[in-house]
């Protein structure tokens, strides 16, 4: 089995990707309003933040998705997107967004916050815990 195009998220996770990485990953390429009706189905609400930028950084509007104007910094720094992952992420979720970061001509850095990594030990250490 050859994966057929080793620049694609699914490569990491050997022919499928997560959820959570296609979000992020549609986010950065064309915003959040083309994934209106998608959004629509997930629980809770979803917000649009614009963040305020210093006097030599354009600010960015998630919704606009990526521009060239926008590509780097005033100091020609890539642009930073912050991924916030509640409840935990996999070190494979993790290495997927370095793998989406990493990808020529992507025009962010990914930075990753999170309340748990999760591994395959605490998965098994969560259940176990609740059946004894």
């Amino acid at each position: 089995f050859v994966l057929p195009y080793p620049n694609d998220i699914s490569y990491v996770f050997s022919g499928y990707a997560p959820l959570s990485i296609r979000l992020v990953q549609n986010a950065i390429r064309s915003g959040w309003r083309p994934m209106e009706e998608i959004l629509k189905l997930l629980p809770g609400p979803h917000y649009e933040t614009k963040r305020g930028g210093f006097s030599s950084s354009p600010s960015f509007d998630m919704s606009q998705g990526l521009s060239s104007s926008i590509d780097k910094v005033g100091d020609g720094r890539r642009s930073l997107v912050l991924v916030v992952f509640v409840g935990g992420v996999t070190f494979a979720e993790i290495s997927a967004l370095r793998f989406l970061s990493a990808q020529e001509g992507m025009a962010y850095d990914v930075i990753v916050g999170t309340t748990k990594i999760i591994s395959g030990n605490s998965l098994a250490e969560t259940f176990s815990e609740n059946l004894g």
